[in-house]
């Protein structure tokens, strides 16, 4: 009886270390494998390791990034900060005197080109043609086939300065009265025409205007293309500003006829502002208006009156311009 007693005691102590074990230590459930596993995935991403190889590829890029940037012309703001340096300074002036023969030397190949080889010639007039007037090749190529000595170089730019002529844009215009600029009598009906119309067209501006009629002469248009013309400048002699004023007047002397521009001056030392004043009396001094009595009366009434401020050069245009008295000398002298 006591071995059968001492078996069953050891069975069940045996039976309940069992049980504890169980209780105790329980096996992992797939599901908190899974938990763990992604903590696990997440604290690896997380490594430091893991951060500095994707720095690693940050770094990489931005080497290939400076190394392109350096490639790069230099932005903007520190173009503006170089400039401004003493060295930069010395290695632009030297650039530009340097470019200065260079473009001398290439002038001088040009016109010699074209003076000795009609091929050159003919590839110039074509290379006008193609290039806008606002470039700075064109006027280097047009001041080549100018200067040149080549017979046939004036007949080719008058030639091309036909295409234009009849042109109303404003490029073909200005290139129509750079071709024509060393033309010293143009005869072509054609070019004549394309003047009268680029003198009378309401947009032409003031300059390609005094251009176009410093181009003609009188005597090319008919009568009622130059009563159209000097009507067209008294209005504009009238709004224009100092300078202009007195270029138009001179253009307007120019087309009215003799008997004309003593009226015309006379009337606007009378009824015109000082502007205006002024270009008739620098008019009066170059020849363009006739030194006639009526207008020596006016002016001097200007030179007796110091209040007038045109007084001085009332008096100066007196002692340079017109056929004094003494009487009227005298009366000059007075003041």
């Amino acid at each position: 009886m006591k071995t059968y007693g001492w078996v069953l005691s050891l069975a069940g102590t045996f039976i309940a270390g069992y049980l504890v074990a169980v209780i105790y230590h329980p096996k992992p459930s797939t599901g908190s494998f899974s938990h763990e596993n992604s903590q696990t995935d997440l604290a690896t991403l997380e490594k430091p390791v893991n951060s500095n190889a994707k720095n690693t590829g940050l770094l990489f890029r931005n080497s290939n990034l400076d190394d392109n940037f350096a490639n790069q012309p230099v932005s903007k703001p520190a173009q503006v900060l170089v400039k401004h340096t003493p060295d930069n300074i010395e290695l632009s002036n030297k650039a530009q005197s340097e470019a200065k023969p260079n473009k001398a030397a290439q002038f001088d190949a040009l016109k010699h080109a074209i003076q000795n080889n009609p091929a050159s010639l003919a590839n110039s007039i074509e290379q006008l043609a193609a290039l806008n007037v606002d470039n700075p090749d064109f006027d280097l190529l047009l001041s080549a086939i100018q200067s040149s000595t080549n017979s046939d170089s004036k007949q080719a730019l008058l030639g091309l300065a036909e295409q234009y002529a009849m042109l109303s844009d404003a490029q073909s215009q200005q290139k129509f009265l750079s071709l024509l600029s060393s033309a010293s009598n143009i005869q072509s009906p054609l070019l004549v025409q394309g003047l009268v119309d680029l003198a009378t067209l309401e947009l032409t501006d003031t300059k390609s205007r005094i251009e176009a009629l410093s181009l003609l002469k009188p005597y090319q248009i008919s009568d009622p293309e130059r009563q159209v013309i000097t009507s067209e400048l008294a209005q504009q002699v009238l709004t224009a500003n100092a300078d202009e004023a007195e270029m138009l007047l001179s253009q307007l002397m120019r087309f009215s006829h003799n008997q004309q521009r003593t009226v015309i001056a006379s009337d606007m030392l009378y009824n015109s502002s000082q502007a205006i004043q002024l270009a008739v009396l620098n008019n009066i001094n170059s020849g363009s208006i006739p030194a006639a009595n009526d207008l020596k009366t006016k002016l001097l009434d200007m030179a007796s009156d110091q209040q007038d401020s045109l007084w001085f050069e009332a008096q100066q245009t007196l002692l340079t311009s017109f056929d004094l008295s003494q009487q009227e000398y005298a009366r000059l002298s007075a003041n």
